[in-house]
């Protein structure tokens, strides 16, 4: 009983094998979480990027989609594991990568989960400040961001810690309001919205069309792609028996769906506001009075509850790694960095340029690490040992997954490889990779990430004995 995942309580599983008796979940709940994680004003920022680089709606579009369709391909192919494995996605991983290699995904999950909270953060508090400045008056400066960052952090990490079961019931609930929000600021945005973004004021990123395109795509592949190593979090309460269709198919669907209506609206608004780089400052402009409390309140309950899902992401991987504290110690320690890099990204630095730097590393991060866990569940036919997943501590050595020293060296050299390649091709305002220009200055980072892992783990494997 006390295992339950119930919902308005505390959960109290991390990421120990979920037993049979207590997978009450569904792939249709799967796909509500997914398309309700879209329904946020981050997707409004992602969606208005391709514009910001200068691409017209048609073309801004077909970034959208394209992207949008390889990410959820990989969300939806890691999410038929978590019922096998009966453990999180980073914990699975310890299958391919071993008891040690498992690291790298904490590390990368880290890294996205802190990035997408503290991503939360910075467009969650400027509508309000917004919103607080036009009907009340009050102030818009620093003090006032760094109130509503903080405001913002506590209703999160709130829901996040509830765990899994609060969480599904209110992603489904918050997803209908959320999109109802989000379809009600495009739609007043729309009579505004240009067919293309201004070529004097708002010229290609890249100065060329394809490097430009082909950066919108990458950005939109990371906004699908970054869910990938999650979606074990929720596969793990699916019955052991669930179909693979349907796992594969709702989580999909939901993504795709998510992220097409979510970002659509973002590229609408990116359209009609005069900086598509920070469309959530500008849009509430477009608002009769009435409308911009309900819209502010309805967005920051879509975007608490998706930041809520990556507090709980956040702190299960990090659990992984501080594996002897309880989930709600974890759940302080995630809060207190996340709410740290949310200050310095919103206040210190300029949030866009956070966000365009944290896209590229996460595309180039995630992808090689999704490949090799995809490629061997299909070399081993989908089978786990879930008990020796958990070897951690003293009895790891005598895993079957300790492989050699705790690590796989054919998956770590891999991804290693893959990544580093993928960071050279990569090219933001943050960092520029040595072969960004390599082909002209079209973004091959997700590209080669994808083909170097895709072809070095398969060979590695023959090259390294799987045991000590």
């Amino acid at each position: 009983m006390s295992g339950q995942d119930l919902l308005g309580r505390i959960e109290r599983r991390g990421i120990g094998f979920i037993p049979e008796a207590e997978r009450h979940s569904s792939p249709r709940a799967m796909g509500f979480v997914f398309f309700g994680t879209q329904m946020t004003y981050g997707s409004v920022a992602i969606g208005a990027l391709p514009v910001a680089f200068g691409l017209g709606w048609f073309s801004s579009f077909l970034a959208i989609l394209a992207g949008t369709l390889i990410g959820a391909v990989f969300v939806a192919m890691m999410a038929l594991m978590g019922p096998k494995s009966g453990t999180n996605g980073t914990v699975t991983s310890v299958a391919f990568f071993g008891l040690r290699g498992r690291y790298i995904g904490s590390f990368i999950t880290q890294i996205i989960d802190l990035g997408f909270f503290a991503m939360i953060l910075w467009v969650s508090a400027p509508p309000l400040v917004q919103a607080g400045h036009t009907l009340f008056g009050w102030g818009a400066g620093s003090v006032a961001l760094t109130v509503a960052l903080l405001l913002t952090a506590l209703l999160v990490l709130a829901l996040g810690i509830f765990g899994h079961a609060t969480l599904v019931w209110s992603e489904t609930i918050v997803s209908y309001a959320s999109l109802i929000g989000l379809l009600v600021l495009a739609m007043v945005c729309l009579p505004h919205a240009a067919a293309a973004p201004n070529p004097k004021t708002n010229p290609l990123v890249l100065g060329q069309y394809w490097p430009s395109l082909m950066l919108a795509v990458t950005v939109t592949i990371a906004n699908a792609i970054s869910y990938a190593p999650f979606a074990g979090d929720y596969a793990r309460y699916l019955p052991g028996r669930t179909r693979s269709t349907a796992l594969f198919l709702w989580p999909f669907g939901g993504m795709v769906l998510g992220c097409l209506i979510a970002c659509l609206c973002g590229e609408i608004i990116g359209l009609a506001v005069h900086d598509p780089f920070n469309p959530n400052a500008q849009m509430l402009a477009f608002l009769p009075h009435a409308l911009i409390l309900p819209v502010v309140l309805i967005g920051l309950i879509g975007n608490a509850a998706n930041g809520a899902m990556v507090v709980y992401n956040g702190m299960l991987d990090l659990q992984a790694i501080l594996w002897r504290l309880r989930r709600v110690q974890v759940g302080v320690i995630f809060g207190v960095v996340g709410f740290a890099l949310a200050y310095l990204g919103l206040i210190v630095f300029g949030a866009a340029n956070a966000i365009l730097a944290l896209c590229s590393i996460v595309t180039v991060l995630v992808t090689p690490w999704s490949i090799i866990n995809i490629q061997g569940y299909l070399r081993q036919r989908g089978g786990f040992q879930p008990a020796a997943l958990q070897a951690f501590g003293p009895a790891g050595p005598r895993s079957p997954y300790w492989y050699k020293g705790g690590f796989n060296l054919a998956a770590v050299i891999a991804w290693t490889v893959a990544s580093v390649t993928g960071l050279m091709f990569s090219d933001t305002a943050l960092f520029v990779g040595p072969l960004s220009q390599a082909a002209h200055g079209i973004d091959l980072s997700f590209l080669s990430a994808a083909v170097l892992a895709a072809i070095l783990y398969p060979l590695l494997s023959r090259a390294f004995p799987d045991r000590d």
